[in-house]
């Protein structure tokens, strides 16, 4: 392989890499600015911004569509909650809360099909910092209108894909 080829070469991976990963650290850098920068958030935002990294740079495959994602998130949200919701009832160690987060979060993942793991630091995330239900909601709301638009924009400035085929990530492929 001459000089020639090797910088045509780099410049297409380049290319290939740099638009996606420009849009995850937007995204994620927008995601920072809506809500409180701080040491404990940092765990969230890294795990979002996985995410978007995945959704991002991959073509559509089923466990990388925004569907999976969508899907594994409102799970982490739903048994981050429960598990919060038991705590009202009996404060468990933290130890103990991880479990039950981690646990439910992957089991569900596995059985509904939808693993992302992500998903799995989001909701042990929600859980150490002890958020109330209601910012819970607001979180998930924001993480997936997120993910949708990074994956929009992977579509329209990355992926080069056509937007007819835009609906077919929030359908299930076997």
């Amino acid at each position: 392989m001459n000089i020639h080829q090797w910088l045509k070469k780099e410049r297409r991976l380049w290319h290939k890499h740099f638009v996606p990963s420009l849009i995850a650290g937007v995204a994620v850098a927008i995601l920072t600015l809506l809500f409180e920068f701080n040491a404990f958030n940092v765990v969230l935002f890294a795990s979002v911004g996985a995410s978007a990294v995945i959704l991002a740079n991959l073509r559509s495959h089923h466990l990388t569509k925004l569907r999976t994602a969508i899907i594994a998130y409102v799970i982490a949200i739903i048994v981050s909650t429960g598990v919060f919701l038991l705590n009202l009832l009996h404060n468990f160690d933290p130890a103990f809360n991880l479990f039950f987060v981690i646990f439910g979060i992957a089991i569900l993942l596995y059985l509904l099909d939808s693993f992302h793991p992500p998903a799995i630091t989001a909701g042990a995330s929600f859980i150490l910092l002890e958020r109330p239900v209601i910012e819970l909601g607001y979180l998930l709301i924001a993480i997936i209108v997120l993910l949708v638009l990074v994956r929009f924009a992977a579509y329209i400035f990355s992926q080069h894909l056509p937007l007819r085929e835009f609906y077919e990530e929030f359908v299930r492929e076997f």
